[in-house]
């Protein structure tokens, strides 16, 4: 009676699947937040190379918030609701507010990282809210940096190649075109360092990890330019750290694509301003 029973749930669960258009052999598509804005960068380009780059190569949907014009001391209106993150899998901050110095408004952006949800910081995201006094942000991030090179190319190198994010990965070095390598003032002993990045005698964390409290978070400083952004090397390294954020780094979630020429940039200048 007992196996009968539950053998019943079961069809039952699979007629309801089959109704509804889902395959149990396919994972939820997660769902990304990415947020944008502020100094010194290209991102209108920059956010759509992302989104097309990062749902072609895994099961997520990301969606793009762009705000504060290009001021490095803009407090966005998306953070002004307590709920800003809600229903979301993954924030990927890629924003550029590097004056923004109140803690009560930083501590609100990072409350729901503090309660679990990953979070994906690239480039200038490293920057921002420097300028507040103590680690909030920095605690968050594993990390802090406080200033960054000329603009030349940087020679990246992996140092933890058993990593999950950096063992899936087709290259372990790349010598980038002109980018910004952004100075180590510390490394927090939560983080871990995968790749490293050397411009001229500076040599310095370019891509690591971190555990905020039990939250997972990935960070690369790379991605300056636009020609970085859409290299297919860049968008295989954060699409992956995307997923090891959210602890779905697996074939489910990962799209087989065959390799493809990196995409080029429609903009027809880059910024050159330094956040």
């Amino acid at each position: 009676m007992k196996m009968s029973s539950r053998l019943a749930w079961l069809a039952l669960g699979w007629m309801m699947a089959v109704a509804s258009g889902v395959s149990a052999a396919e994972p939820r598509v997660l769902r990304a937040l990415l947020v944008c804005g502020g100094c010194c960068h290209d991102y209108p380009v920059q956010k759509d190379v992302l989104k097309r780059g990062i749902e072609s190569r895994a099961r997520i949907t990301v969606e793009t918030v762009q705000q504060g014009g290009t001021s490095k001391e803009s407090r966005i209106p998306l953070y002004d609701n307590p709920d800003w993150a809600k229903g979301y899998d993954v924030v990927i901050h890629d924003e550029c507010f590097g004056a923004v110095a109140d803690t009560q408004w930083i501590s609100r952006i990072l409350a729901p990282h503090r309660a679990g949800l990953p979070g994906v910081n690239l480039h200038c995201a490293v920057h921002s809210y420097r300028a507040a006094p103590g680690d909030l942000w920095q605690e968050y991030l594993g990390l802090r940096s406080m200033k960054h090179g000329k603009a030349t190319p940087i020679r990246i190198r992996t140092v933890d190649p058993q990593h999950p994010i950096i063992r899936g990965l087709g290259w372990r070095d790349w010598l980038t075109g002109d980018e910004e390598l952004y100075n180590n003032v510390m490394v927090f002993p939560t983080a871990t360092v995968l790749q490293r990045g050397a411009q001229g005698e500076d040599d310095c964390a370019i891509t690591w990890v971190n555990r905020y409290g039990s939250t997972r978070v990935f960070s690369t400083s790379l991605g300056h330019f636009n020609e970085t952004v859409s290299d297919e090397r860049y968008l295989d390294l954060v699409t992956r750290g995307v997923l090891w954020a959210c602890d779905r780094l697996d074939s489910k979630h990962l799209k087989a694509i065959p390799p493809t020429p990196p995409l080029r940039s429609t903009s027809p200048v880059t910024p050159q301003a330094k956040p």
